[in-house]
């Protein structure tokens, strides 16, 4: 199966398609002054507030569900995932700007993390009821297999229809989520480290315990210890850097902390 690559003929459909106006934002066209209404299609679609005119680059995103891929398809599939990934930064990055206008440049930094992270994408996947993989594990898929699903997805909404229905998701999931909150959302490793510090007086302790693979491309192993009401709580992660390993070590820590020990906060 391939995608779709070149520059104009992306651009020409971008330029055809009908564009939801973002939450709060006033579209400039008279065409769209209507209330916006849900696609039709899927209930993924439903979800991402977005139909795609090519359902080839949506199967494909979702190629990953279907295990073996041939060679060429995983190849394909993944170039999806790296221009989502940088649709979603970015996306991201203009939601937080525009609804956390009094917010420091190393907050925004730190709210576009939270939404960009492994944990975060992952449970946004949840949250559009994204298909979840088959996986050995009682726990379901990882993380990392979510988060790459999702990322997938939005590069096939970006290759089918360009930037602006990633760019709406985005401002509508994390509008709705600073609503719900009534507060900015904060990375994993910084609520853990705030829950722990209020209630123990302690900071979680994380450790390097192993790394391994080629040095352009390691893997990382890192446990975190905190304190918990019945004991201490340890759990480990993996992730292509030490730093999102730690974010995901310490999202599975406020797992096993449960609900009640997020105190407030509105992890991603």
């Amino acid at each position: 199966m391939t995608t779709p690559t070149s520059g104009e003929e992306t651009g020409s459909r971008h330029e055809s398609l009908p564009r939801a106006p973002s939450p709060g934002m006033e579209s400039s066209d008279p065409a769209k002054s209507e209330p916006a209404q849900e696609p039709d299609g899927t209930p993924l679609e439903s979800s991402l507030g977005y139909r795609f005119r090519n359902p080839a680059l949506l199967a494909l995103a979702l190629s990953a569900l279907k295990q073996p891929l041939t060679p060429e398809t995983a190849a394909a599939r993944q170039r999806l995932e790296f221009l989502g990934d940088a649709a979603w930064n970015f996306a991201v990055a203009l939601a937080v700007f525009r609804t956390q206008p009094q917010a420091s440049p190393g907050d925004l930094t730190r709210f576009r993390a939270a939404w960009s992270s492994r944990t975060g994408l992952a449970q946004l996947a949840g949250r559009i009821g994204l298909p979840i993989p088959a996986s050995p594990s009682p726990r379901g898929p990882s993380q990392r297999v979510l988060a790459e699903l999702l990322e997938s997805v939005l590069g096939a909404m970006v290759e089918d229809g360009g930037f602006e229905a990633v760019r709406s998701l985005a401002m509508r999931v994390i509008s709705e989520a600073a609503d719900a909150a009534g507060r900015p959302v904060v990375d994993a490793k910084s609520t853990l480290q705030m829950l722990v510090l209020a209630r123990h007086g302690t900071l979680p302790a994380y450790r390097l315990l192993e790394r391994w693979g080629p040095a352009h491309h390691p893997t990382f192993r890192i446990g975190v210890t905190v304190p918990g009401l019945g004991g201490e709580v340890q759990v480990e992660a993996e992730g292509q850097s030490r730093q999102a390993a730690e974010q995901e070590a310490a999202g599975l820590a406020l797992e096993r902390l449960g609900p009640s020990g997020l105190d407030g906060h509105n992890i991603s």
